[in-house]
Formats: C-alpha cells, sequence, structure tokens
C-alpha cells in the first residue's frame, strides 16, 4: 500500500512544480526589467570602483529585472482594468495615464468619504493657538495647506470617482474653522484648479514647478504683500521630461506616459543650517534651514513639508525679506502637529505660513507642538462651533 494517497502525490507534484517555478523564475529576465543600475556606473571609474558598486548593488539589480517584479504589477493591473475593479492602494491610475497614490487615506479624504471631525478640530486648535501667541508678538500667520492631487486634478481621475458624491471634505471644514477664528487660510484647491492641467506631476505624488508658484503666490498675496508675487510668464518656462517620479519608482513598473516637469527660472540660492532652528525631523533630506536675502524686511519662517521645502524658500525675489526659514511640520515624515514651538520663539518670524500637505494636516489624539500653550476653554468652544459633525 502506497504510503501517500494518489491525490496527495498529485498535489505534492503540483506544490513542488510551483516551488520550481518560481526558483527558477529568478533566473528568468523579466521582459519588462529596465535592466540599469540604481546606482549608474560612471565612465570615470575605474574596474575595480564599478566592480565594487556593482557588487554592493546586485541584490537589488536582481530584485529589479528578474523574477518578473516588474511584469506582475503590470498584470495585475491589467486583470483589475479589464474586469472595471477599482484599485485603490497603493498607487491606482486615471483616465490621463496620471497615478495618484492610495494610501495614508488620501483618496477618502480628497472625496469627502472620511472626515475625521475630532482630528480636524484639533488642528485648528492648534492653528487658533499659534495665531494668538503669534499675533501678541507682532506676527502674522498664513495657513496654506497643499492638496492631494486627488483635490485638484478631477478631470484626470478615474471613472468610478464620479460615483463619489460627498458634501463636504476635511480640508473646507478646517477652512470653516480656521476663517471663524479669524485666521487667514487660503484654498489652494481653488487657487490650483483654475490653472490648466497638468498641475500635478504624472508619476509622482507632488504638484510640478507651475503649481508650486501659483500656490506660492496665493499664500503671499494672502499675507499682505502681493508686490511679492512672480509672473508665471517670466518664471515658468515650457514643459520638458524629467524621470519618473516616487510613485512610478514604487510601483517598479514600466512608465505608461513621460513625466514632464515645467522649466523653473528662479535662480538658486544658499542656505544652510542656523542654530536658531536646529534640526528637529528623523529624516536627514528634511533638515531645518536658513536662506539669507540680506534685505532689511522681515524675517519668514515656513512650515511645511516636501512641497514647500526646496523651491519656496527661493522665490522670494520680489521681497525686500532679511531671511527665509524653513522647518518640517512634524518629527517624522509621516507624522503631524508634533514640531517645536519653540524655534519660533528663537528665530522671531514676522509672518509664518504653515504649509503641510494635505494628507498629514489633521492632528492625531496625541499630537500637539512642544511648547506650544494648549488652547483655553474660549479657543475650544468656538473651534467646537465651528467645526461640527453635522454636515
Amino acid at each position: 500500500m502506497p504510503l501517500l494517497s494518489r491525490h496527495r502525490r498529485h498535489m505534492g507534484v503540483m506544490v513542488a512544480g510551483i516551488f520550481a517555478l518560481l526558483l527558477a523564475s529568478n533566473l528568468v529576465p523579466d521582459p519588462l526589467g529596465r535592466f540599469t543600475w540604481r546606482t549608474p556606473l560612471r565612465a570615470e571609474w575605474g574596474f575595480s570602483e564599478k566592480a565594487q558598486v556593482a557588487m554592493r548593488n546586485l541584490g537589488e539589480f536582481m530584485q529589479d529585472n528578474f523574477g518578473f517584479r516588474a511584469s506582475l504589477p503590470v498584470l495585475r493591473r491589467e486583470i483589475r482594468a479589464a474586469l472595471a475593479s477599482p484599485d485603490t492602494r497603493p498607487i491606482y491610475a486615471g483616465r490621463t495615464g496620471q497615478l495618484f497614490w492610495g494610501r495614508e487615506n488620501a483618496p477618502e479624504q480628497s472625496a469627502g468619504a472620511l472626515v475625521r471631525v475630532d482630528q480636524v478640530r484639533r488642528f485648528v486648535e492648534m492653528i487658533g493657538e499659534m495665531n494668538a501667541v503669534l499675533t501678541k508678538r507682532g506676527a502674522r500667520l498664513v495657513v496654506a495647506l497643499p492638496p492631494n492631487a486627488q483635490s485638484v486634478e478631477l478631470e484626470a481621475l478615474p471613472a468610478w470617482h464620479d460615483d463619489l458624491a460627498y458634501t463636504r471634505t476635511e480640508y473646507g471644514l478646517a477652512l470653516d474653522g480656521m476663517r471663524a477664528l479669524g485666521v487667514t487660510a487660503v484654498d489652494l484647491r481653488a487657487a490650483l484648479r483654475r490653472t490648466p492641467a497638468p498641475r500635478y506631476l504624472l508619476t509622482d505624488t507632488h504638484w510640478n514647478f507651475r503649481s508650486s508658484l501659483t500656490a506660492f503666490n496665493a499664500a503671499v498675496e494672502a499675507a499682505g504683500h502681493p508686490e511679492w508675487m512672480l509672473d508665471p510668464a517670466t518664471m515658468i518656462g515650457t514643459a520638458r521630461p524629467v524621470p519618473p517620479g516616487d510613485l512610478l519608482r514604487s510601483m517598479r513598473m514600466p512608465p505608461q506616459i513621460q513625466d514632464m516637469n515645467f522649466l523653473l527660472r528662479v535662480p538658486l540660492r544658499k542656505f544652510g543650517p542656523d542654530p536658531r532652528l536646529p534640526h528637529h525631523n528623523v529624516f536627514p533630506a528634511f533638515a531645518s534651514r536658513v536662506t539669507r536675502f540680506g534685505g532689511d524686511g522681515p524675517r519668514v519662517l515656513i512650515v511645511g513639508d516636501s512641497y514647500s521645502a526646496l523651491v519656496w524658500p527661493r522665490m522670494f525675489l520680489n521681497s525686500n525679506v532679511s531671511e527665509v526659514g524653513w522647518m518640517h511640520a512634524s518629527r517624522y515624515v509621516l507624522g503631524s502637529c508634533d514640531f517645536d514651538f519653540d524655534n519660533l520663539d528663537r528665530f522671531k518670524p514676522d509672518l509664518v505660513i504653515y504649509a503641510r500637505g494635505e494628507r498629514f494636516f489633521t492632528c492625531g489624539p496625541n499630537d500637539w507642538p512642544r511648547n506650544l500653550p494648549r488652547p483655553g476653554p474660549a479657543l475650544r468652544a468656538a473651534v467646537a462651533a465651528a467645526v461640527t459633525a453635522a454636515p
């Protein structure tokens, strides 16, 4: 009598075959692989240096170009498209081929399917307290939250998005609350929607340079300085090809469209660390920095994230500002509302522009800036009346 029944032997052969196929696939070049090194080998390097770099990156090269790691996501996408099945996690494509980020609740947040009233209320309390403290010091606060791409590129969203009909969003609720407190807040969704598409990079979570300038102009105009605005006709050139963005890189998929970004004619300026703005974000690329302009005018501090980090501090060309500081709005890249308010005490800005991205602007139950006073009963009551659960 055989030790294994026939159907179990057949199943064993099938399982062994699957494992053998998986092992063999690691030796088969992926037809959609790019076969490029993540760290390019420079022509001026010698053989020894090229070999060392190649060996350090061999594992990543095999991951990117063998085992059908590029083909399988494409196959999955095509199957879901054929079945008309919405796919919002982690990345999905719209009608124009534009890619959208599906995590951190971005699709639900922009559509209004998710409205975290308590967290929005906490954010408005934070902004209200900041505004009260800064006003006492003679400084001004402007809030300009960079929107999700889903909140702006409406015509590029997938067809299934047309069936969503929610009446309010967290962004709109926060605007209502801040304006009820007398805080200057800019609706960058409306400002960007008035400009022609594309407003965001096609394969990246971030906006293009033209939208960045549009948002900057809206922020400084709201701050009472329309003379600081830059002329897009002068500062923005024609669109040109750029490498694939962070969405496409994270998908390990071949580009379906060539991404483009506008030429930005804003000159680079030297910036560096400053003891008044000690670095607090765990990511070294988001180190606090100060750009000196040399004017005799106000000192500006931008509290933001990657949307503003490298471009906005350069855009004060038409101003007489003395310095422009930049610091991240959180200790963590994906966090929120936990920066150190003492930095504002040390830097002593005349104007603060708070520009945290939409999908991270809400404040969690335990999030609050260090050394910022807690709101009093009057402020909390005003926020509760303005930011309500009722639509």
